[in-house]
């Protein structure tokens, strides 16, 4: 595991996705937009194709986050990999107050990824890193920043922070050998 990727799959404008549960005629107004998030071991790369949601994908960008601090699990590190139907750069639309969010991801130190309710990669966007907060029934151990490589563009996050957590259950144990 050295690079944790988040896959933004964007759909042209105006088209809703096969599977979505929308209205009859509906026509969103931009682009519908589905994520994914995980490790690999290998950075993403321009024109690379893959299949996802029923659909043949390319990547059309990458953006890099480097890490300002190193730790034993470390990512080398943060990329997004936009894509879409065609291989063109998609428009992103600018954040609602045109300051860009802290992307949050919680982690377990073990190495994987915390899921939410419904099973997805727990992942979060906030306007101060003091909003962060652990995932539910975690403790965080350490934060890991990410800085983007280059100029930001819209839609583009101030930071990413990769929140290393550990179950609160294990924390107590290990606390209370300790101290027996």
């Amino acid at each position: 595991m050295t690079h944790l990727i988040k896959t933004v799959m964007s759909y042209p404008p105006g088209h809703v996705p096969s599977g979505w549960d929308a209205p009859e005629g509906y026509v969103p107004e931009g682009s519908i937009e589905d994520y994914d998030l995980a490790f690999a071991e290998d950075a993403p790369v321009v024109g690379q194709q893959f299949e996802a949601y029923g659909q043949r994908w390319a990547i059309a960008r990458v953006q890099t986050y480097q890490p300002l601090n190193q730790y034993e699990t470390a990512l080398e590190a943060f990329h997004v990999a936009l894509c879409t139907l065609d291989s063109s750069t998609p428009a992103r639309e600018p954040w609602h107050d045109g300051s860009a969010p802290i992307m949050v991801v919680h982690a377990a130190s073990g190495g994987e990824l915390i899921a939410n309710e419904v099973g997805e990669p727990n992942w979060e966007l906030v306007e101060r890193e003091e909003w962060i907060s652990p995932a539910e029934g975690m403790v965080i151990e350490r934060l890991q920043h990410f800085e983007l490589v280059v100029e930001r563009a819209s839609g583009d996050y101030s930071q990413v922070v990769v929140v290393w957590s550990v179950i609160a259950v294990a924390l107590d144990n290990e606390a209370h050998q300790t101290a027996a």
